[in-house]
């Protein structure tokens, strides 16, 4: 387990590494992100201690959002005049990835529903 959070945490500083050397216009993270994305398939499937931190980072994911939540209260002074406008983007962002994710699951859904027929014929 050990190993498996050491990796993750050491993906997410090589990402931000990267974008400040490189001055990428990404987040750190992401970045560690998709690194991280592009080594999976390496990655043993059956490695349990992978399994039980992912388990645990989301089982826990809303404390994640605490933070943020504390700096928009700290800073409310500087939040308050474009509240309006914020709710308005963070609103249409929910509904566009709703829409998005939709798309791509029914995508996905109609080119893996043959391969599963395929399948359940004797």
């Amino acid at each position: 387990m050990l190993v498996a959070l050491t990796l993750i945490i050491g993906l997410q500083v090589l990402g931000t590494l990267m974008v400040e050397l490189l001055a990428m216009p990404i987040p750190g993270p992401v970045l560690g992100m998709l690194l991280f994305l592009l080594l999976l398939p390496l990655l043993p499937r059956d490695w349990s201690g992978l399994d039980q931190v992912t388990r645990f980072f989301l089982a826990n994911l809303s404390l994640l959002f605490v933070p943020a939540a504390v700096g928009i209260v700290r800073h409310l002074d500087l939040v308050s005049p474009i509240l309006l406008q914020l709710l308005v983007v963070l609103l249409l962002s929910l509904l566009i990835g709703m829409a998005v994710t939709a798309w791509v699951f029914a995508v996905l859904a109609r080119r893996l529903a043959p391969a599963r027929d395929e399948e359940l014929e004797p």
